[in-house]
């Protein structure tokens, strides 16, 4: 909200200055640009001003009991014109370097409150008898006195530039540039100074003093209009205000009505006998309406995702300040204010935003950011290297470009993200496999891809043989089963090379070890090489349980020989329990099993038995029988186990 405080002293219509009772009404503050509902404190204050202190110069005199020192004139040769276009006080240095000021007499402003207002001026030109006060200590200042003049004191001063200080400095500086431009106090300007407390007396006189000059014709000054006003109680006569929106007394609030409703009204003063005095000038209050304006962009445009464009709420007028520009969205109070893409390539968004002024009347509304990135790269193609060659080669499909003055530019770098290999263009050739990354910009965007370059399928060789060893001489086949290859050239190890284009199989025979190389080439010559070692191993009997076994051979070449079991039958034998030949049984060399069964006279079996060493301790169902021949078949097993000799033969079973 903006307040402006005015004060205003008004005079009643057709009344002289100078010898007669004035009436003056000050209403204070004055709040004339005010938002809905706001209170507004409005003060009035009148006086019926006793004779004798209010004064003008109109006449070319002084008032009566007034004083001046120095130069005294009333139509000065450079200053314009007094406000009121009539005679003023001029004041100047005298020939005898006397500085000028003016004295009133002493009035009766015992009262509290009251102001001194009047009106001055100081000249500026750049000559006598105007010259400029271009000095800091060579401004005026307003003293009263309450001893007959014998003691002084200072209210304010005003320094040339328009500095108002409450005593008179003692520095020359700052000072004015001399015949420069108009300073603050070189027009006529109106000044009301409250009268300090101590300044209420019976008898209290006033002053308007220079201390310092710079001689005759120097630093002259202007005075007019001068009103010494000691309001209220004993000091004025009784009066009565009359407010014509119908209030009453001297203090009261207004509150503001609805936007862009105003008021206006007068308050006037009558004296006890309900004569009317004055009437100040119509006040206006006025309510600012709703009329907000402003400009502000419907649609943004970014052609890049890094590029946030900024917007701005402008011409904002209808309205009172301060403005608030507030983006919800975001949010911000900024503006101007950047709307960011969202690192969005398309994309359209919405930002909504609120502008408000000082009474809080709001308008929102919007700005749509259209996000086109137009510079793209479509593609990235590579062409896979040979596995010994840098052949490889990537190349860049771009659309969109802003073509201006060296742009677009190209940058590809790599193998690999740290290499500093670049080259300015879309096509690189002569590449090795890895990874490649580029990078496109124009006065718009950057946009950044890669691509890896492979391998071509290399050649593989390959060798399968069947066997690896063998007892010498011996024959091994060789495969060629290689891959991605178009010719070969074989190392047999044996003194014999072949280079062909076909994947033939090949027997070689070897009496010794050996090392067989096959290299497979693809069309680009590269190549991979395959070894495979055949060996001569020591052939014999590997078995230790044949007589020709061999311990150092590592394979067996089937030269085995075993020998045949040998044993001997018992024809007798004398189960008696002496501890000689009691037990019938085998005597054999060379076996690994002996089975044999024993079957009486009348074809029973009487006893079986197998194992290394089986044997009959003669008994039947647990009793040696008497004296017998008893039929024995038998079936002994060699060492090896896969042959056997079987036979029959007789025992006789004797008791003694």
């Amino acid at each position: 909200m903006k307040k402006l405080i005015l004060f205003i002293a008004l005079l009643a219509s057709g009344q002289s200055f100078s010898q007669q009772t004035n009436c003056f009404i000050t209403v204070s503050p004055l709040d004339t640009t005010v938002c809905p509902g706001d209170s507004v404190p409005i003060s009035a204050l009148g006086s019926l001003l006793n004779a004798n202190q209010s004064f003008d110069f109109n006449t070319s005199t002084i008032p009566s009991g007034w004083s001046t020192q120095g130069g005294l004139g009333f139509t000065p040769p450079c200053a314009p014109a007094a406000l009121d276009g009539t005679e003023f006080y001029w004041a100047s240095t005298s020939a005898s370097n006397v500085t000028p000021g003016i004295t009133t007499a002493a009035f009766d402003i015992h009262c509290p409150g009251g102001f001194v207002s009047f009106e001055m001026i100081y000249a500026n030109t750049s000559s006598s008898p105007c010259e400029q006060l271009d000095q800091y200590d060579e401004g005026v200042a307003l003293q009263y006195s309450i001893d007959g003049g014998a003691t002084w004191i200072t209210i304010n001063y005003w320094a040339w530039n328009g500095d108002m200080l409450t005593s008179i400095p003692t520095t020359t500086t700052p000072g004015a540039p001399f015949g420069g431009p108009s300073t603050p106090m070189s027009v006529w300007s109106s000044f009301t100074v409250p009268i300090p407390a101590a300044a209420n007396t019976y008898s209290t006189m006033f002053r308007w003093f220079q201390e310092n000059t710079s001689g005759n014709g120097f630093d002259n000054w202007g005075l007019d209009n001068i009103v010494i006003n000691a309001m209220g109680g004993s000091c004025s006569s009784n009066m009565n205000l009359v407010w014509s929106n119908g209030l009453t007394g001297e203090d009261n609030t207004l509150i503001a009505g609805a936007a862009g409703t105003d008021s206006t009204f007068t308050i006037s003063v009558y004296d006890t006998t309900g004569v009317l005095q004055c009437t100040s000038s119509p006040v206006t209050i006025h309510v600012h309406p709703d009329n907000v304006t402003y400009n502000l962009q419907d649609y943004a445009y970014s052609y890049c995702p890094t590029t946030n464009p900024m917007v701005q709420v402008t011409n904002i007028s209808g309205a009172i300040p301060p403005y608030t520009v507030n983006w919800t969205d975001i949010p911000s109070t900024n503006n101007p204010q950047s709307l960011s893409t969202g690192g969005a390539e398309h994309d359209s968004i919405t930002y909504h935003v609120t502008i408000s002024d000082g009474c809080g009347f709001e308008r929102q509304d919007s700005v749509i950011l259209v996000v086109n990135k137009l510079l793209n790269i479509d593609s990235l193609v590579a062409y896979d290297a040979s596995s010994c060659l840098t052949d490889g080669a990537v190349v860049a499909y771009v659309s969109g470009l802003t073509i201006n003055p060296n742009q677009p530019t190209y940058n590809w770098h790599g193998p690999g993200a740290t290499n500093p290999s670049f080259i300015n263009s879309t096509v690189w050739t002569n590449r090795s496999p890895g990874w490649y990354y580029f990078t496109v910009t124009d006065d718009a965007c950057t946009d950044s891809d890669s691509v890896q370059i492979s391998i071509k399928n290399p050649p593989v060789a390959i060798i399968d043989a069947d066997p690896l060893a063998g007892c010498a001489p011996f024959d091994v086949t060789f495969e060629n089963n290689s891959e991605n290859s178009t010719h070969y050239t074989w190392d047999f190890g044996d003194g014999t090379v072949i280079n062909e284009n076909a994947m033939n199989s090949h027997n070689h025979t070897y009496s010794g070890n050996a090392t067989i190389m096959l290299i497979a080439y693809d069309d680009a010559n590269c190549s991979d090489t395959s070894y495979v070692n055949v060996s001569v191993q020591t052939c014999g009997c590997t078995d230790p349980l044949a007589i020709n076994y061999d311990p150092t051979a590592v394979q067996n070449d089937g030269s085995c020989l075993f020998p045949e079991p040998e044993f001997e039958v018992p024809n007798i034998f004398t189960p008696n329990g002496d501890g000689d030949n009691d037990f019938f049984e085998f005597v054999v060399t060379n076996y690994s099993n002996v089975e044999f069964s024993v079957v009486n006279r009348w074809g029973n079996t009487v006893f079986q038995g197998s194992g290394m060493n089986p044997k009959w301790d003669g008994k039947v169902d647990g009793v040696i029988p008497s004296d017998g021949v008893y039929f024995i078949t038998y079936k002994i097993t060699n060492v090896k186990g896969d042959k056997a000799v079987e036979g029959q033969t007789f025992v006789h079973l004797v008791r003694e």
